[in-house]
């Protein structure tokens, strides 16, 4: 059976994998006893988890995350969590502005050039729909005065 683990005993070792004197998962792993998957796992899970009750979520401007990051590099554990309080900021967002900034803004690149590509797939299967159109209109009106024509013929055959 699993070993359970308090929210708290979970909390503490978040804190020792966050911020500039951060220990590693392996290490911390093999100093607690607790697997260094499970460590991750809980890392994981705090970076991206939504806290529980958010009432209105904060517009930080560039210059006031940069502040943040900036006084936040400096700290570890639980003095972090205490200066994201303190500030007003969860930590999962701190997370995701450091990421953000350590990635260089990748991720918004790589959705910029994937928009652009199906963009330009849109336009070519717009084309390639317009042309069908097209060719199915005129093979109609070919049929239509091809029929036109038979039904002349079987007049005048008639006539005689």
């Amino acid at each position: 059976m699993p070993k359970t683990y308090s929210v708290a005993f979970k909390k503490k070792m978040v804190e020792r994998l966050v911020g500039a004197k951060a220990t590693s998962a392996q290490r911390l792993a093999a100093e607690t006893g607790v697997s260094q998957s499970v460590l991750s796992q809980w890392l994981r899970h705090a970076r991206y988890v939504p806290p529980v009750m958010k009432r209105r979520e904060r517009i930080w401007s560039l210059e006031e995350k940069v502040g943040i990051l900036a006084g936040g590099a400096k700290l570890q554990g639980p003095e972090l969590l205490a200066y994201l309080r303190r500030e007003g900021v969860e930590f999962s967002d701190y997370e995701s502005w450091r990421l953000a900034l350590t990635e260089g803004g990748t991720p918004a690149k790589a959705a910029s050039r994937r928009i652009r590509s199906l963009e330009r797939e849109l336009a070519r299967k717009d084309k390639a729909l317009a042309e069908a159109a097209a060719l199915l209109i005129l093979k109609k009106k070919l049929e239509a005065m091809y029929a036109e024509d038979e039904d002349d013929d079987t007049d005048e055959d008639s006539e005689k």
